[in-house]
């Protein structure tokens, strides 16, 4: 029987990797004996962990105060995922072209550990908008693109993730159908307040889940039957290139074609749940203005 890859953790792997995580959540430089107490180890621990980090240049520390923030190695491999994920090389140009058609902040979003993440986000041109995804992670089961991905899961996975019986679980599980079978979901107010948030699922080549796209808007403006065949087709779109069979789709405009088609490129750019999902005709894939 094959074993569970949590057997094979290093404890101190795991911790040197929390230091970066809490590091990267952090407002500004931390000293050590607060991040002692945020993750529960010993100062002479965290005090070695931090050398370690700072010696191989993923940690940087202020000779002033002697506190620490995180180094210029920890960007470069930030920037080495960016350059490397098939997912956000052909994600990028639809999102821009998203972003630009419905003048809102989009943005990918990803599930992963019980976290989502968005490794691209492009903002809104407009005086008033939502602020990008930005270095930013919610616990999934608050965050509207969160919940949609939970959904996604596995039935055993699901039922393993859904096992504290909270509030957002009993959310998830009333919505579950709809979820699964529309991959759209429309929230107001889970994060931030006054600001719509409107996610479709994206698929790979296997047709299983890969990510989401979100799309941020302020709720006075928000069409949301204006807005939402929009991002149907980004999705639809992102989920062909992705090589989805699931995907239908119109002849694509000459740019986009070319962007899809090519390698990524190696720059890209840079509450209790209140979500109700919403059925969607079938999208197209071409993004129009």
């Amino acid at each position: 029987m094959k074993r569970e890859k949590s057997n094979y953790m290093i404890q101190s792997v795991s911790h040197a990797l929390d230091v970066l995580e809490e590091l990267c959540k952090a407002a500004g430089e931390v000293g050590v004996t607060e991040l002692s107490k945020r993750l529960k180890l010993h100062k002479n621990n965290v005090f070695r962990l931090l050398a370690t980090l700072e010696l191989r240049g993923y940690v940087d520390q202020n000779k002033d105060t002697e506190d620490y923030r995180l180094g210029v190695k920890a960007l470069q491999m930030g920037q080495s995922y960016l350059t490397q994920s098939t997912l956000v090389g052909r994600a990028t140009p639809i999102l821009r072209e998203l972003s630009d058609a419905i003048g809102e902040t989009v943005s990918l979003a990803v599930l992963q550990a019980g976290q989502v993440q968005f490794p691209v986000s492009i903002e809104s041109k407009r005086p008033v908008k939502a602020a990008p995804r930005i270095a930013v992670s919610f616990p999934a089961k608050l965050s509207a693109a969160g919940r949609l991905l939970t959904a996604q899961l596995s039935d055993a996975a699901l039922t393993e993730v859904l096992a504290g019986n909270t509030v957002q679980d009993a959310a998830i599980r009333s919505q579950l159908n709809e979820l699964r079978s529309t991959g759209l979901i429309i929230d107001r107010g889970a994060i931030e307040a006054d600001v719509v948030s409107i996610c479709k699922i994206i698929r790979g080549s296997n047709g299983d889940a890969v990510g989401a796209i979100e799309a941020l808007v302020p709720q006075y403006r928000a069409k949301i039957d204006s807005l939402t065949p929009r991002i149907d087709e980004a999705a639809a779109l992102l989920s062909t290139a992705l090589g989805s069979a699931a995907s239908t789709r119109a002849p694509l405009t000459t740019s986009l074609e070319k962007e899809v088609s090519t390698p990524a490129p190696t720059q890209p750019g840079t509450t209790p749940p209140t979500g109700t999902t919403t059925a969607t005709t079938q999208p197209t894939a071409r993004l129009t203005k």
